[in-house]
């Protein structure tokens, strides 16, 4: 059963189904399109875009039917490039190959051949493949989302939010992604991995597996920072990512102005250090109730601080300026409108300036 609080501190209704880590129910492990299957669970099919604008997927599928070599074409329908017929690698009744697509969504049309015969020509696969940004999240109930304030109606063909369930909801990232779906004409993931009831000091102790006291979270497993780390070990490698978002603030009143950027600096640190990648961006939103109270102007200093001093860390949406009942139906949490606003102001700050400013990390398996 899991339990449902109403304060910013509160256990999101996710937290228990975050410990299986379930993985992503958007793609089947295997799509048909007649004699031909798609292994999805082997390919790759959807990777961040490099610094040129493209991306390596990978293409694993087989067949019912006889042949002595198969080839594909990749149709583009977002943006991209149509590609020529390719060849793919044959073993026995299965394929394969690599190919290098420009940034955009395509459907791939397969082909086999039989002693210089075609014996099959597929129309577009149900499957399709995806060159274009991909993100993770860092941060509290507000990076969750609460229900029932959720925006489902985006583009989930070629915008994925990926969560640890389907009890999960989206909050405004399917609207952020369709935003800049629909600017850059790339497909758009983001991984929802905030986790409510969370502080930046928590998340840097639990990366270090420091102890700390929470009525929520266990420590001595490293909550709630593994969820976060669980699910990024999993899935980056595989897909590569641009940056983490990150929305803290409102949950940090009472935290002191040097543990917020001693800790955030931490679990910044260590998230470059396991994914490898020095140079991984954060873009570190202005989160916080907005107020001119003590507990809001230490937040907001140490915001404007850690934008100034730690590296590789980017502005964020200016989320302290979305506040009030029109925004937060308890003062904290995003209603509706809030969430149109929050999508809105994270939209404002993707420039094509700020793409240049990120090194993505790629593909490594």
């Amino acid at each position: 059963m899991f339990y449902r609080f109403l304060s910013f501190l509160a256990l999101p209704l996710s937290l228990l189904l975050f410990i299986s880590c379930q993985k992503e129910e958007t793609n089947p492990s295997i799509s048909s399109q007649g004699s031909i299957q798609i292994d999805a669970a082997n390919s790759r099919t959807f990777v961040q875009r490099d610094l040129n604008n493209q991306g390596k997927i990978v293409l694993v599928g087989q067949s019912s039917q006889s042949f002595t070599s198969a080839q594909v074409k990749f149709k583009n329908i977002l943006g991209g490039k149509e590609s020529d017929w390719l060849n793919l690698s044959k073993e026995g009744s299965k394929f394969k190959g690599e190919f290098v697509l420009q940034a955009g969504g395509y459907y791939p049309e397969i082909k086999l051949i039989q002693d210089s015969k075609t014996v099959s020509d597929s129309t577009l696969s149900q499957s399709p493949f995806k060159v274009g940004e991909i993100f993770a999240v860092i941060g509290h109930s507000l990076a969750e989302g609460q229900p029932p304030y959720e925006l489902t109606d985006y583009d989930k063909e070629w915008c994925e939010i990926v969560k640890y369930s389907e009890s999960n909801v989206v909050a405004f990232w399917g609207r952020l992604a369709d935003k800049l779906k629909n600017r850059y004409q790339v497909p758009i993931r983001i991984y929802s991995t905030g986790i409510g009831g969370s502080t930046s000091e928590q998340w840097g102790k639990s990366a270090l597996g420091l102890e700390f006291s929470s009525s929520l979270f266990d420590w001595k497993k490293r909550y709630p920072y593994s969820f976060f780390e669980n699910r990024i070990l999993s899935e980056v490698p595989k897909s590569g990512l641009r940056a983490v978002l990150v929305i803290h603030g409102e949950n940090d009143a009472t935290t002191s102005m040097d543990n917020i950027i001693k800790y955030t600096g931490v679990y910044m640190d260590y998230t470059r250090e396991i994914l490898q990648s020095k140079n991984l961006s954060f873009m570190l939103a202005r989160s916080n109730r907005g107020l001119n109270k003590t507990e809001d102007l230490h937040v907001q200093e140490a915001q404007n601080i850690m934008l100034k001093t730690l590296p590789n860390v980017i502005e964020g949406a200016n989320l302290q300026s979305v506040v009030g009942a029109g925004f937060r139906w308890d003062g904290t949490h995003f209603n509706f409108a809030g969430l149109e606003e929050a999508a809105r102001k994270w939209d404002i700050v993707f420039d094509p300036k700020v793409f240049s400013q990120m090194t993505p990390i790629l593909r490594s398996r």
